[in-house]
Order: structure tokens, then C-alpha cells, then sequence
């Protein structure tokens, strides 16, 4: 088979507040695509999709990138005949024989008999409804979000706009919607939706849809769909995907992991989507998410850096350096719409999470020279002004930068102290390797000694980095390992205390050249969490006690690197054990993930883990090695050069603990790289 036929989009559908398999939705997209398309089976809150519920309440448009944060934009298409349909309408649909592919989704909705199709463009789609009952008034219905509507019957043409704002700046956020219809219809105003009637009983429709305005749609719906066919429109979008799979081929014969390898792989390349369009003379726009005006140039969205800084970055260096430099390209136009970085992005920059990770982001496509030129020096003056200058604005910039400068560090006053200090003094080092690299001498030696503040939350006695109050003090209440926040992000000690990412061995001589005995506790130590600073659980706990790993939540982000730390301290034996067991959380069915698939990063971290390679310091070029997870791989690199990776080669007591990136992109086989 070939790898697109591997994909089962539902992996990691089957969720719940209190529980989360990967909190996913089947995604129909083309290849980081501006819009996405599910089904919504279970009403129109965040969690809107389970895979095991056979009713069907419209084809959604969506751009959700986390259940955790607000859909917006979005819209339900479905249909009805006879009689005005129910408020809400929902029906049941033949879930055994439905298709939900990458690029197209097809099922039979059994109240109304109907099969729905839909494949889909950047912008938009193509759709078909097929009635099985012939005659009688067919109708196809609109839902969304503060709907606004105009239709001129002559052309066959529904205008519909749905209206959100920025929660921050007030200004409006407006997605325009265009749909033509291929035969003649009447427009009907049903309840709170707006309706196309028809009396064919095969319906065709396209539509098309902007941030910009009706004229920018119409421009995508003529450049994306017209003239074409919805085989056609899938044939695209089936060839995008095949273009994307193609860049790792796998060869192992066990086949369900292949499924799961490459059900990852399609999850990794959903995420950040597009946030520009082309005018009238191809050149890229965007919506300015903080004025409301339009403006130049590229812009992704959809991200969190804090969550896809450590695995989708470094496996995005490896295989399209020229997306990255896109990626790259808009966080700079970010920069210029708002005065500020992004932090998480959906499509308004959200105060989510500790840390200002998109430095490590932009850092390492400046080290590994992505970007270069007038674009790298105006990323970095926008790094450099996160780490001199406080915005005295949540969610802007860095958390009191101002007080972490005076103490070299984050008093546990500040909400995520410990979480919120080591992330800074990572920032700090990335900002010292961009300089570095530019040729900054005197900002890079400053600023590398600011990464070092990570030493000033060590406690020796209790042997974890903990927190302490504005003149020095650590917390006077006993410290427990084993307690959740408020110090630390989603978790106790045991997960956010060893997050030096940069110095590694540093973070060794403060545990006196016992750091591996220190990850071996973590390892070993009861799956027990307390929440005497919370209200009740959170569901990262419940997923912590479920993964059987000790301390070792892999099904959360600042875990993931926590296996690779024996690597980087030249214990390859026992990275390449922890990293087996892990990878066995995952697997191609709708609980296959162990945690939140948050924008492709647990995907990644899969990918690279199968690959034996993981970057444990993006900013610097250097990847800790493991033994790969399947049998036969080859990586078509950024650039058109092969890596070949043959697990049976890989001997962890004859190995190297780290391979340049250099080194990998010369491609050649990886073994002959690193065996010593």
C-alpha cells in the first residue's frame, strides 16, 4: 500500500475533558490547509466529535486547533428534504461503511437518505449531496456563528460572513464565505439557518472563503475549484499528501506500525496552517489579527510554540527547510502587525502557557541558517527586544521580565515560577546562539550568562529545582515532589524540574554527576500526583497514571525529552530502552495517542523517535542518537539528499550519544554518522 492509505484520521479521536487519547478530530485538509473539515456528531462545544457515536449533526468547517481553545470560523453544512428540519438537527449515519480520508470524506446520512461527499482546497471545497428518494424539496442548510447572508439567484451564488473578535484589541475577525451551487436553487430562511432549496436529487456545490473580504473569496473559490470536478479536487489534494508522505518511507512488516507511524506523520503535517491568501496579482496578504486591516506577506497560525519548540520544528528542519522559512517569515510579519512575538497563535496571540518559545523557534532556523540575511536580522531584533524590554501587558512579551532580570529569576509569586524561569533562561540561550551566529559577540556572551539562571532554583537538600520567594527563600512548607503547581506547569517536580534543555551537563554537576541516577528514580518512582493547589484533577493526571511509566508523563510536552536525557550524558543504552517502551503508548486507533496531540508535537516526537534521532536543545545543532523504532527508513532531507536508517545496523554500546545536523543533512546512512 502506499503511505497515504496507512492514515487513519480518527487516531486519537476518542476524548473527553477528563481524558484525553491525543484530543483530535478527523481531519479533512489538504496539507496545512487555511480551512479544515470533521464531522460534528455531539453538539457544538469543543469537544464536538466522537468516533464511536453514530450521529451526524453537519460536515464542520473548522480551524480548532485544541479543544482547549475557541474554534472560530466555523461552520455546519448538512442537509434535509421535505418539511423544515428540527432544531438542532442531528441523525444518525452508517458509521461502518463512512470514509474519512485526508482529502475526502464521504457517508450516508440515514433520517434525510442522503450520501454526503466533500474533498477539499486551501480555502474551501468541493461538495456533493446524492438523494436516494427521487422528487420533493431537497434542502442544504448554513450554520454558524452570527450569520450574516445575501444570495443572487441568477448567478447561483450565497454569500455568508460569520463575525468573531479579539478578545484583546476588539477588532473584528470576519471570515466570508462564497458558495455557488451547479444547479438552480432558492434561497430559505429555516429557524437560525440559512438554507439553499432545490428540487435536483444531485446536488453539486463549491465554496470558497477569505479573511479579506467577498471579493478575495471569489478570487480563491476561481483559482481553487472552477471547472472542477470533486474527483478532481481530490485527485489535487490526494497528490499533496502523496508529495508530503513521500518525504519518509518506511519499511517494517509489522503493519499497524506503519499505521501509527504514518497517521503521525499526516497528524505532524496539518499544523500551523495558513493564514494568507494571494491577491489578484499572486502576492501574499493576511488579515492583521490586531487592527483588523490587511496586510503583506505570509502568516501561519494555529501554534503554540510552547508545545511544538521541541519535536516539530527540528523534524520540519530535516525535511522542508523552505516551509520553515515561510513559518519563520510570518512570525517576523507578526512582529510587525503587533510589536511583539507571538507566544500561541489561534489566529490571536492567546496568553497560553509559560516561556516565549518561539525564540528557541527562530533561533534555530537562524543557527541552521533557514533564514538568513535582512530576514534573520529583523527576527532576531525581535527576539532581543523579548528578552530587554517588559511589555507590562500579559500574554505580551515575557512574564515580569523586569523582576527576572533583578533576581535571575521568577519569584513563586508568579504563577509557574519554576516553569516560567527555565523557560526564560532556555530563551536566554537561544537569544546567545542567534547572536553567536550574526556575529554579536558581546549580546551572545550576555546573554549565555543569563542562561545559567536555572541554577539559581536549585535546592541541593531536596534535589529538585523548586521555588523561592523574593529574597531567596525556598518555600517553607516541606517540599513534595509529588505535588502538582503551583510552581509548575500541568505537573509536579518530577516532570518540570529538569527542563534545562540547553545545559544538560550543567544541570549534571549540580546533581554532582548523578543526573542519571536522578532520571533513573523518575522513572521507577509510583505514578502519584497531588492536587492540594488545585481545585480538583486535571486530566494530564489521569494520563500520567495510565502511562505506566513512573514519573515519566510522556503524555505531556515537558516530558519528552526526559528519555533522551541518559543520551546526552552517554547512556545510549538506556535512552534507546525508555524511548521503546514509550512509543509503545501509541498506536493508529482512536486511543492511540498517551496525551494531547497539541499541533503536531506529540506526532513529532513519535516520527522522531522512530528515526532515533531527537533534538534536545533546538538553537543548537546537534540531535542525542537512540536506535531507530522500525526496520528500514529512508528521509528525503530538505534539498533532495537521502538518509537511510537500517535499525539493524544501530549497536547502542558502539554508538555515538549525538549527531550534528550537518552530519544528517549530508544524508548517506546515518549509522556510518555515528557508530564510533
Amino acid at each position: 500500500m502506499r503511505a497515504y492509505e496507512y492514515i487513519n484520521t480518527k487516531m486519537g479521536s476518542f476524548n473527553s475533558r477528563r481524558y484525553s487519547n491525543g484530543n483530535c478530530y478527523p481531519v479533512c485538509a489538504i496539507p496545512r490547509g487555511m480551512n479544515l473539515f470533521t464531522l460534528q456528531t455531539n453538539g457544538g462545544g469543543n469537544w464536538f466529535y466522537s468516533p464511536y457515536e453514530p450521529s451526524f449533526e453537519g460536515i464542520r468547517l473548522t480551524h480548532q486547533p485544541s479543544p482547549w481553545l475557541s474554534d472560530y470560523g466555523n461552520m455546519l453544512i448538512f442537509a434535509d428534504r421535505g418539511d423544515a428540519p428540527q432544531a438542532p438537527y442531528w441523525s444518525s449515519y452508517d458509521i461502518k461503511n463512512s470514509v474519512f480520508e485526508p482529502a475526502y470524506i464521504s457517508l450516508f446520512v440515514q433520517r434525510d437518505r442522503y450520501t454526503v461527499e466533500l474533498s477539499p482546497t486551501n480555502s474551501g471545497a468541493a461538495l456533493r449531496f446524492r438523494f436516494n428518494e427521487e422528487g420533493g424539496v431537497k434542502r442544504i442548510l448554513f450554520s454558524c456563528k452570527n450569520l450574516k447572508y445575501s444570495f443572487d439567484q441568477s448567478e447561483r451564488r450565497l454569500k455568508i460572513s460569520t463575525f468573531d473578535v479579539n478578545p484583546t484589541t476588539k477588532a473584528e475577525l470576519v471570515e466570508y464565505i462564497i458558495v455557488e451551487a451547479d444547479s438552480s436553487c432558492e434561497l430559505e430562511c429555516v429557524r437560525d439557518n440559512i438554507a439553499l432549496r432545490f428540487t435536483d436529487d444531485e446536488i453539486s456545490l463549491r465554496f470558497a472563503t477569505s479573511y479579506i473580504s467577498y471579493e478575495q473569496a471569489m478570487l480563491n473559490l476561481n483559482r481553487e475549484l472552477e471547472g472542477k470536478t470533486l474527483e478532481e479536487v481530490r485527485a489535487e489534494c490526494e497528490q499533496l499528501w502523496d508529495d508530503k508522505l513521500s518525504r519518509i518511507a518506511v519499511e517494517d512488516c509489522d503493519e499497524e506500525k506503519k499505521a501509527t507511524f504514518y497517521s503521525c506523520f499526516y497528524r505532524f503535517n496539518l499544523w500551523p496552517t495558513r493564514f494568507y491568501e494571494l491577491d489578484e496579482d499572486g502576492a501574499p496578504i493576511h488579515l492583521n489579527t490586531h487592527t483588523g486591516g490587511v496586510a503583506k506577506g505570509r502568516l501561519y497560525t494555529n501554534n503554540g510554540f510552547w508545545d511544538t519548540f521541541r519535536t516539530v520544528y527540528p523534524l520540519l528542519s530535516l525535511l522542508d527547510r523552505e516551509l520553515y522559512a515561510e513559518i519563520a517569515e510570518g512570525v517576523y510579519n507578526y512582529y510587525v502587525d503587533t510589536g511583539w512575538l507571538p507566544k500561541w497563535v489561534c489566529p490571536y496571540n492567546f496568553n497560553c502557557m509559560p516561556g516565549m518559545l518561539v525564540e528557541a523557534v527562530m533561533s534555530d532556523a537562524i543557527v541552521k541558517d533557514i533564514v538568513k540575511g535582512e530576514l534573520a536580522e529583523n527576527i532576531f531584533r525581535g527576539m532581543l527586544k523579548d528578552g530587554e524590554c517588559d511589555s507590562g501587558v500579559s500574554g505580551v512579551g515575557r512574564t515580569r521580565l523586569t523582576l527576572y532580570r533583578k533576581l535571575g529569576y521568577l519569584p513563586y509569586t508568579v504563577l509557574e515560577s519554576v516553569n516560567e524561569t527555565l523557560d526564560n533562561s532556555f530563551g536566554d540561550f537561544a537569544i546567545a546562539k542567534a547572536a553567536e551566529k550574526l556575529g554579536y559577540s558581546d549580546i551572545a556572551e550576555r546573554y549565555f550568562e543569563y542562561s545559567k539562571n536555572y541554577r539559581n532554583l536549585f535546592d541541593k537538600e531536596a534535589g529538585f529545582i523548586r521555588g523561592k520567594d523574593e529574597n531567596g527563600n525556598f518555600r517553607e512548607e516541606k517540599f513534595d515532589p509529588y505535588l502538582w503547581c503551583p510552581d509548575y506547569t500541568e505537573g509536579s517536580a518530577w516532570q518540570n524540574a529538569f527542563g534545562v534543555y540547553h545545559d544538560i551537563k550543567g544541570l549534571n554537576e549540580l546533581y554532582e554527576g548523578r543526573l542519571g541516577d536522578k532520571i533513573d528514580e523518575l522513572m521507577n518512582a509510583p505514578a502519584i500526583f497531588r492536587t492540594k493547589h488545585l481545585a480538583g484533577m486535571i486530566h494530564e493526571m489521569s494520563e500520567l497514571a495510565a502511562g505506566g511509566y513512573g514519573q515519566c508523563a510522556i503524555s505531556n510536552q515537558p516530558s519528552f525529552h526526559i528519555p533522551y536525557i541518559y543520551g546526552a550524558l552517554g547512556e545510549n543504552a538506556k535512552t534507546a530502552y525508555h524511548v521503546e517502551r514509550l512509543a509503545r503508548l501509541f498506536n493508529s486507533s482512536p486511543e492511540g495517542y498517551p496525551g494531547d496531540e497539541d499541533n503536531g508535537s506529540m506526532s513529532a516526537w513519535y516520527i522522531l523517535s522512530c528515526l532515533g534521532l531527537y533534538q534536545m536543545s533546538p538553537s543548537d545543532p546537534h540531535y542525542i542518537t537512540s536506535k531507530p523504532l522500525l526496520d528500514n527508513i529512508t528521509l528525503k532531507l530538505s534539498g533532495g539528499k537521502l538518509l537511510n536508517i537500517n535499525k539493524g545496523d544501530f549497536d547502542v554500546d558502539n554508538m555515538k550519544s549525538e549527531v550534528t545536523y550537518d552530519d544528517i543533512m549530508s544524508g548517506g546512512d546515518l549509522w556510518e554518522k555515528i557508530k564510533k
